[in-house]
């Protein structure tokens, strides 16, 4: 995968064990295309089956993480594709929410600038979260008339409780790195601009670890967790699916690309 502008995926192998994988979209935020999040799926396969990485580091170029999904291909694609139709694109979505999980060696995401919506589930995914301490986290799903979603429903709530999730996804606020920090979305927070080389710092560290005990690990917690997951991946392929079919999603994307707030009450 090369690192061409937009290309959506970059991996490098650093040597001693250790890979990055970048989100690629620089321009665009690192938004999640639907290209981008099957590049993602195939990075981490090849990743998961290379013996000789031990600990991946997971970022995006430029100046944020990942501005969430590609609203300009989403909207009209899940729109037009019907519920049923919808459903089966997000199933193919939620691959790379699970494609993260079941890499067998540690993945460290190292959060820079803006993570929002579904950037924040690919952030969760992971195994540890570093941030920025410019870094913000915006839950930004319901600005648009959209629920959150790759998870991102039961990632919060295994983070953070269900009480503090619905408050996340009803007024999705941005809550700054140090917010993040206290309610236990993240693992850490470093100095700004040197979040990747943290990330990579401590994947050195688990590349020097106990490769076989962390696979267990992450295999038994992930095991403990996934259950849930797939009952919400499931619940939110319908939800998800019938939400890009209302009126509210279409007035929700217009704000959002006319950087204006949305008006969801009723029209005088």
């Amino acid at each position: 995968m090369t690192a061409d502008e937009d290309s959506g995926i970059v991996v490098e192998h650093l040597g001693n064990g250790v890979a990055t994988v970048l989100l690629n979209r620089p321009s665009k935020l690192n938004a999640l295309s639907s290209i981008a999040l099957a590049e993602l799926v195939e990075a981490c396969g090849q990743l998961g089956r290379n013996p000789d990485v031990r600990a991946v580091v997971l970022s995006g170029r430029g100046r944020a993480f990942s501005s969430g999904g590609d609203l300009g291909e989403l909207h009209p694609l899940l729109s037009e594709a019907g519920v049923n139709g919808a459903r089966l694109y997000m199933r193919t979505f939620h691959d790379a929410i699970t494609a993260i999980r079941r890499i067998p060696v540690p993945v460290v995401a190292a959060v820079n600038g803006a993570c929002a919506g579904a950037g924040i589930s690919v952030a969760l995914a992971c195994d540890l979260v570093i941030a920025a301490r410019d870094a913000v986290f915006h839950p930004s799903f319901t600005r648009a008339g959209l629920i959150p979603d790759l998870g991102a429903l039961h990632l919060w709530t295994r983070v953070v409780g269900p009480h503090r999730a619905k408050e996340m996804a009803f007024f999705a606020e941005p809550i700054p790195a140090p917010d993040a920090l206290a309610l236990g979305l993240v693992n850490r927070v470093v100095d700004e601009g040197t979040v990747l080389e943290h990330g990579i710092g401590l994947a050195g560290r688990l590349a020097k670890g106990p490769t076989a005990a962390y696979q267990m690990i992450k295999e038994i917690i992930n095991t403990t967790d996934q259950a849930g997951l797939e009952s919400v991946f499931h619940l939110e392929s319908y939800a998800q699916s019938a939400a890009f079919l209302t009126g509210e999603v279409d007035e929700g994307v217009s704000a959002f690309h006319e950087r204006r707030v949305a008006n969801f009450g009723p029209q005088s």
